[in-house]
């Protein structure tokens, strides 16, 4: 039986099966049949697009996409780019059920293992992208599964949390290579763009712990991509709080000097100066509120 108590229809039951041999076996089968599903319930009605991603939770299939994340890719045909798409769809699928009975557990329980799975497959994906010197490909699935945390994230914003919190997140901040770092530092601007409230909602430890990373990343590197990516979140950031602004003043003492000495010229120059004129700014903001 479905949430709603529906019979469950065949397509479901169908999928529901391959889903139990725990094994890479099925990962294709289940990857098809699910696109299909979800592909045909997105033309249609808001409220059985829901159902259907409810019903996918409560029998378990969700469950097993998350799992087969930390699948051997050599198992399995299509191998990396097979797990990417899979990422991409259960991200899709872990948003926008709407209201159901078992909401609680599906939120603080389940989507945490969801992210650490999709953090899982990126380091994954990382370490063989710096062992391969051609690794063009293995960078853009590394993208698009980020983007796929970025989606859950954006949706979800507790999972911030977790991310931070992640031994595998860690492994890939620390990661100096220019096209992972450049990953990072877009998703976290890209989920302050869509909804700069998340600022002074995710707490000062947590913000504190992506503003180190960023301006060491805006310190440490020459690449313009980087530099622009950084400078446009910290301006998202301060954006949004007043706190922060207070913050970044006692935490990175000489950044606007650092700013305008290693940025000035790289093709960013408008936004590099909203930058600047929030660090070397006297006048008291109109948010006085500090973040918790």
């Amino acid at each position: 039986m479905g949430p709603s108590g529906d019979k469950i229809s065949p397509e479901l039951k169908d999928l529901v099966a391959d889903t139990r041999e725990k094994s890479e076996n099925k990962v294709n089968d289940v990857l098809s049949k699910l696109k299909d599903l979800v592909g045909r319930k997105s033309l249609g009605d808001q409220r059985d697009l829901e159902a259907c991603k409810q019903s996918l939770y409560s029998h378990g299939v969700l469950q097993y996409c998350s799992s087969s994340l930390k699948f051997s890719p050599a198992k399995i045909h299509g191998g990396y780019a097979v797990l990417t798409q899979m990422a991409d769809l259960l991200s899709t699928c872990c948003v926008g059920l709407g209201a159901f009975r078992d909401m609680e557990v599906f939120s603080h329980d389940f989507l945490p293992s969801v992210v650490e799975s999709l953090l899982f497959l990126a380091e994954r994906l990382m370490n063989r992208a710096l062992r391969d010197k051609e690794h063009n490909e293995i960078i853009r699935l590394f993208r698009k599964v980020f983007d796929s945390i970025g989606w859950l994230l954006r949706a979800h914003t507790h999972l911030i949390h977790h991310v931070l919190g992640s031994k595998h997140y860690e492994n890939i901040q620390i990661c100096e290579d220019d096209d992972v770092s450049t990953v990072t530092v877009t998703m976290w601007n890209n989920i302050f763009r869509a909804n700069g409230a998340v600022v002074a909602e995710m707490g000062n430890r947590a913000l504190t712990d992506i503003m180190d990373d960023i301006v060491y990343k805006m310190s440490s590197s020459s690449n313009p991509v980087i530099g622009r990516a950084a400078v446009k979140t910290l301006v998202l950031i301060m954006d949004h709080s007043s706190s922060t602004h207070q913050l970044i003043h006692r935490r990175y003492r000489g950044l606007a000097d650092l700013a305008v000495k290693d940025w000035r010229g790289k093709g960013f120059d408008s936004v590099l100066d909203q930058l600047i004129d929030h660090l070397r700014s006297d006048v008291p903001w109109r948010d006085t509120k500090s973040i918790n």
